[in-house]
């Protein structure tokens, strides 16, 4: 239990946290013994930055009935929570960082994953060519 707990609530890798609700979607999460379970994915459902955690999570929740506050719990929009100037001065600062003049994408994933891993776990579900969305916001920063 506590295993699962603790991929549950691991923010740098939306695919463990994917994995941990796919482990539980048999269990009855109204069962007292399921109720830290229960807050996380509540809390999965509303406010995950990964569309598939959140939509997962969701599911679970209407499947065992489970509300926040007595309320039904909505999906809700899907929203990254990330702007397009965030990405940008993060890609700035990796840039200016690492003293990149040419773009070697290995070294910018490492500390792109370094400095925010919470916007490269965001980004790499959101993105499916993640390289080539690096290599095409890379080639439009500002010299």
């Amino acid at each position: 239990m506590e295993i699962i707990i603790k991929e549950l609530n691991n923010e740098l890798s939306y695919q463990v946290r994917l994995d941990a609700i796919n482990k539980i979607k048999d269990y009855d999460l109204n069962d007292e013994k399921y109720e830290d379970l229960k807050e996380i994915i509540i809390k999965l459902a509303l406010s995950d930055r990964v569309f598939a955690v959140k939509q997962a999570a969701f599911l679970l929740c209407q499947k065992n009935k489970l509300k926040k506050n007595n309320e039904v719990i909505n999906l809700g929009k899907k929203n990254t929570g990330y702007s397009p100037n965030d990405i940008r001065k993060m890609f700035l600062k990796i840039k200016r960082e690492t003293k990149m003049e040419a773009l070697d994408l290995d070294l910018f994933k490492e500390c792109f994953q370094t400095l925010s891993p919470k916007m490269y776990d965001v980004m790499s579900y959101e993105h499916m060519y993640f390289d080539n969305w690096i290599r095409g916001i890379y080639k439009y920063l500002s010299k």
